[in-house]
């Protein structure tokens, strides 16, 4: 065999060698694709949407004109799974349609949404999960509302449209928090100005921010789920004119706004937690200014407060201002 055919026959070998090992790998990745894949349900498991409108024909309806009744349809839906109506969340319905009249025990794969049971709850959740996990719901294994078994149908409607925005169970969201957070909703009522409040049952209030302009109820990397890093930069999102940085900062208005001010309400002037004299003493002796009782044209009893005098209270660029009074 000359030079040249044995340069062909190597080149036929390793070619096969190579495509050999290209079998291989394409056929461990496929048998690793079967192992990590969920579990799916045969196709006869599933019964279709015109099959639970024959029970629930007025809630079929009614989900029809939401959000996930438009996505969860074959023409819109993204994948096989969101492709099956109602089952893309309840799961295959066959096992339930044998089961009508002895309950959903006779089908336990079949996830009912509504359950108090905290197994319930938390496998409810997951389903909804399954479509839902990126953003901050990333962040919810492990919130405060994980953490207190709270379930996704507890706060959203799914199957009828009763708020105008994120398929919440009540009209809007202040309403719906102040259900389990009354001590918020009472403070609310203290301000005549209250942006949270809504406006026509609300006595007054703006209603132009909710709960959620400053909480994330999904989770959130700050206390009190805080969509922002911190309380001062929450604060910041709407108060830019107090961020600084200032020439002659004051500590306490940089360590938290929550050190003077209530954010949910207060009886006093710009949701102060204490009057204005009593609250700058909690951190300043008396010496200079003593608490004492004064006559009416007394300089330090013009305005009722401090900030009278000190007015640039959160920060001051002046070169004069270090008792940030300029």
């Amino acid at each position: 065999m000359g030079a040249g055919a044995r340069r062909v026959t190597r080149a036929l070998h390793d070619g096969t060698r190579l495509a050999r090992i290209f079998h291989r790998l394409a056929l461990l990745a496929a048998l690793l694709l079967l192992a990590f894949a969920a579990p799916t349900a045969a196709q006869g498991d599933y019964v279709g949407d015109e099959v639970c409108a024959g029970c629930h024909a007025e809630l079929v309806q009614a989900y029809a004109t939401t959000v996930h009744g438009r996505a969860l349809r074959p023409g819109n839906a993204l994948g096989e799974r969101a492709a099956r109506g109602c089952e893309a969340c309840h799961g295959p319905g066959r096992e339930h349609l044998r089961g009508a009249g002895r309950g959903d025990a006779a089908a336990p794969d079949w996830i009912p949404f509504g359950g108090s049971d905290v197994a319930e709850v938390h496998r409810e959740n997951e389903a909804c999960r399954d479509c839902h996990a990126g953003s901050t719901q990333r962040l919810w294994p492990g919130s405060p509302h994980d953490a207190q078994d709270v379930g996704c149908v507890r706060c959203h409607e799914v199957m009828r449209p009763v708020s105008p925005r994120h398929l919440l169970s009540r009209k809007d969201q202040t309403t719906l928090c102040s259900e389990c957070h009354p001590l918020p909703r009472a403070q609310q009522l203290r301000n005549r100005h209250m942006p949270t409040r809504p406006g026509v049952a609300g006595a007054g209030g703006e209603g132009f921010m909710d709960c959620g302009s400053c909480h994330d109820p999904h989770g959130t990397i700050a206390d009190a789920l805080i969509s922002a890093n911190t309380v001062n930069e929450s604060c910041y999102a709407c108060h830019a004119e107090k961020r600084g940085p200032f020439l002659w900062e004051h500590s306490p208005v940089a360590e938290s706004c929550l050190n003077c001010h209530e954010p949910h309400g207060s009886i006093r002037p710009g949701m102060l937690k204490l009057p204005g004299s009593r609250l700058c003493q909690t951190c300043h002796i008396e010496s200079l200014h003593p608490s004492q009782n004064r006559s009416a044209g007394d300089r330090f009893v013009v305005g009722q407060n401090c900030g009278h005098c000190h007015s640039r209270i959160h920060g001051s660029n002046h070169p004069s201002g270090s008792f940030l009074t300029r």
